[in-house]
């Protein structure tokens, strides 16, 4: 009896120390799936900062090789395809492939030899919570061009401050309308453009936006709150200033 006790005793104990154990693992578990987290979520991070500072030094020094005329944000090269400020898309991509099926030459656009090979796909759309739908196989760098810098002689020389305007910045847009998105489903895309209307900016950072601006340094900007797009809040996508305004954009005009 006292043996079979001692057994029994010591199999008690020993599914203790198993519940125990097992507790402990899970506790761990989930500490370290939250640092992992942490560690995932940072790193997306840095790559798109980084994307940000590459593409701005890249854009001051094309400037500086070319009169300080900015370039376009589209050209179309006859009706063999278009020259995105990215790079190159045949029209054979851009109007009959799916999204997400397309491709692009980024050796052949105005910034093609300006933009480093560290640029590279931002990871961080994921952090969205929505799912993630991509316009390229090769290009979800995440960040947006100033479109309206794109006109005729849009010259860095007419900026009066060109510390407070934005060449670059972190962007994407909600897709509720084109499938697999849908009113029900409303899914992030990558978009390549920034203007005085669409609501394209992408504030990432900590509700911040990182942005590239004129002057080649590098910052970030908060949202107008009013600008927040409602069909994906939690994915703060929205705007500097409300529709119609081109704070950041465009200096101020100047009155006689």
């Amino acid at each position: 009896m006292n043996s079979n006790g001692s057994i029994l005793r010591r199999r008690a104990f020993s599914l203790i120390e198993l519940l125990v154990a097992a507790g402990i693992t899970s506790v761990l578990a989930a500490l370290l799936a939250g640092t992992g987290w942490s560690v995932y979520k940072n790193s997306s991070l840095a790559v798109s900062a980084n994307n940000i500072r590459q593409l701005t030094a890249g854009g001051a020094a094309y400037l500086a090789d070319n009169h300080y005329v900015f370039w376009k944000f589209r050209e179309d090269r006859s009706t063999n395809g278009s020259v995105w400020w990215f790079g190159y898309e045949t029209t054979k991509s851009r109007f009959h492939t799916p999204e997400g099926q397309r491709t692009f030459d980024p050796d052949d656009g105005p910034l093609a030899g300006y933009i480093p090979a560290a640029v590279r796909p931002d990871p961080s759309f994921s952090l969205t919570g929505k799912a993630f739908k991509p316009k390229y196989k090769n290009g979800y760098i995440g960040v947006g061009y100033n479109m309206l810098l794109s006109g005729t002689n849009a010259s860095y020389w007419r900026l009066p401050e060109p510390g407070k305007i934005v060449v670059f910045a972190t962007s994407a847009q909600v897709n509720s309308f084109q499938p697999p998105a849908s009113a029900k489903n409303p899914m992030i895309e990558e978009f390549y453009g920034l203007n005085g209307s669409d609501v394209t900016v992408h504030f990432r950072h900590g509700n911040s936006a990182m942005v590239g601006f004129a002057d080649g340094s590098a910052g970030f900007l908060p949202m107008d709150a009013s600008t927040k797009d409602p069909t994906a809040p939690k994915a703060n996508i929205g705007r500097f200033a409300p529709k119609g305004s081109t704070l950041y954009l465009l200096p101020p005009a100047t009155t006689p």
